[in-house]
């Protein structure tokens, strides 16, 4: 039995993992989703360690509320305690393997380590580095992950024996213990993972790209997709879409201002995703679906764009350039950490080496907005790019054939 824990059911990282977990039981694994917040779609998700209680809920608040404030305005720094002990006795029986996800304010990892059986395999996927840091997700160009953390430029109050140096002593201190192997959604994840004094800790590092599901998410005719949502004839639509629209690493602001070189008269923005749009000052008409949580709903938004915008600063892979693509819809994006692996430059949109450079990013805009010829042929090869690399059977397998391995090597070691 494979038994993965996170968070919650809704965010990137969380759909990413429900798309492990759903693909490995189609291929017939017995595979369960343990998860904190979020209403279970079907028995093989099971809630657990939820905050029920109107005491455990102000807890959880309390402890957020307390971790923003301890940060800087745009840090992010996560504890790997959490407000209650989380023994992996409360999901049942012991699995096989347990494949830990993004599992920040709802794991208490000290407990659950604890918790494990001898040797147990503990395969951690990771979606952002909170794992291989002091607790954040993207260290930006602080390298104290390399060592031991300290004086943390995400903290509000830095010096070397701050929070994040706790943090990332704990994780060392509990690493060293288990049988822990760690799997990168790309080769620049796996890259930090490899220069993290955290992840050399691991027994095995590896790369197993995201997947999804083409039959879900297709590609629809582009002419009824802009009916649907009521686009006029003309427009050039140009998408763009993440969890929060505020949140600056997804360049939602570099877009806007790379948006200024282009004719204001027929460029539409379609966005999905939480969150206000910021404003544009009404140059451009936009149209805000909100969240859209369905691949066939998703699928109508991709497939209504003439290119997809995605100008994240760093990203550890992409899924939302992953589902454009999946949608013949071409990308237009910076090289920026995992979007390297899902991209090529040419052939399945424009790729710009240097990352938050707003006139290179209009001039590929302006670029795709003249070749529509080109623009139909490098949303083609998105589309088969995704099949060939970027399926959810894909990753299953890859995934299956890394659990047996482990599974296999542990039993060796106790022999």
């Amino acid at each position: 039995m494979i038994a993965h824990f996170a968070s919650e059911l809704s965010g990137g990282a969380n759909i990413a993992a429900r798309r492990l977990h759903e693909a490995l039981r189609k291929s017939g694994v017995e595979s369960y989703f343990f998860h904190g917040t979020g209403i279970p779609p079907d028995k093989s998700y099971i809630s657990l360690f939820e905050n029920k209680s109107f005491i455990r809920r102000n807890q959880a608040a309390l402890a957020t509320s307390w971790r923003s404030r301890m940060g800087c305005s745009e840090g992010f720094v996560t504890s790997p305690r959490w407000i209650r002990k989380t023994p992996i006795q409360e999901s049942g029986k012991y699995p096989a393997i347990v494949n830990l996800h993004w599992v920040a304010r709802w794991l208490d990892l000290p407990s659950f380590f604890a918790s494990l059986p001898d040797n147990i395999p503990v395969v951690w996927s990771l979606h952002d580095l909170i794992p291989i840091t002091g607790g954040c997700h993207y260290p930006g160009e602080c390298d104290g992950f390399m060592k031991q953390c300290g004086d943390c430029p995400q903290q509000r109050y830095p010096h070397a024996f701050d929070a994040s140096r706790t943090f990332f002593n704990i994780k060392k201190d509990w690493y060293d213990r288990i049988n822990l192997h760690f799997v990168a959604n790309s080769r620049w994840t796996a890259a930090q993972t490899n220069r993290s004094a955290l992840g050399k800790l691991a027994k095995s590092v590896h790369v197993i790209h995201y997947g999804l599901d083409v039959q879900q998410y297709i590609p629809v005719d582009r002419t009824i997709a802009k009916a649907a949502l009521k686009i006029p004839e003309g427009k050039f639509v140009i998408g763009f879409s993440c969890s929060d629209f505020h949140e600056k690493r997804k360049g939602a602001h570099l877009l806007l201002e790379a948006l200024k070189d282009l004719p204001s008269d027929n460029v539409m923005l379609l966005v999905l995703g939480g969150g206000n749009w910021p404003r544009d000052q009404g140059r451009f008409e936009t149209i805000s679906l909100g969240s859209l949580n369905t691949p066939r709903l998703q699928s109508i938004f991709y497939s209504a764009l003439d290119v997809f915008a995605a100008p994240s600063k760093v990203e550890t892979f992409g899924n939302v350039a992953m589902e454009a693509m999946a949608c013949a819809t071409p990308v237009v994006a910076y090289s920026a950490g995992g979007l390297a692996d899902v991209l090529v430059n040419g052939e399945t949109g424009l790729v710009e080496p240097e990352c938050g450079n707003i006139k290179k990013f209009a001039a590929m805009l302006k670029w795709m907005s003249q070749h529509s010829s080109e623009r139909i042929l490098m949303g083609r090869a998105a589309r088969e790019r995704v099949l060939m690399k970027f399926t959810d059977t894909r990753m299953a397998s890859e995934y299956q054939k890394l659990y047996y391995d482990i599974s296999k090597a542990t039993a060796l070691e106790k022999e």
